[in-house]
């Protein structure tokens, strides 16, 4: 009984340390819009920290906007896809958790 509770709690400990390790107070926000320059909606955007695993997602609205919250420290790599259009990829550093980041525009292109 003690080596399976150990266990968990181990297994409890590495699923926090992961999820600290993503997860902070950083923001990054920005806008997709198609060749034409209209707004592109549904886009997925998904940012992944170097080193750590899972991601952090969210999409795009009617107006093209997106924002990404609770980001930690670090190197992301940020992805952009939508069905019909070409993946877009952008490294973001974020030095400083509270640093406010310029808003990223990505120009989706249809394939």
């Amino acid at each position: 009984m003690k080596k399976v509770v150990l266990g968990l709690v181990l297994a409890v400990g590495v699923v926090s340390t992961a999820y600290a390790q993503l997860h902070g107070m950083g923001r990054i926000n920005g806008t997709t819009m198609d060749e034409s320059g209209a707004p592109v909606d549904g886009v997925t955007v998904k940012a992944t920290l170097a080193g750590s695993a899972g991601s952090i997602d969210g999409a795009s609205d009617k107006k093209g906007e997106w924002i990404l919250g609770g980001m930690a420290r670090g190197d992301w790599d940020v992805t952009f896809e939508k069905a019909g259009y070409a993946p877009r990829k952008a490294k973001v550093s974020l030095t400083v958790e509270l640093a406010r980041m310029p808003p990223i525009a990505v120009t989706m292109k249809k394939q």
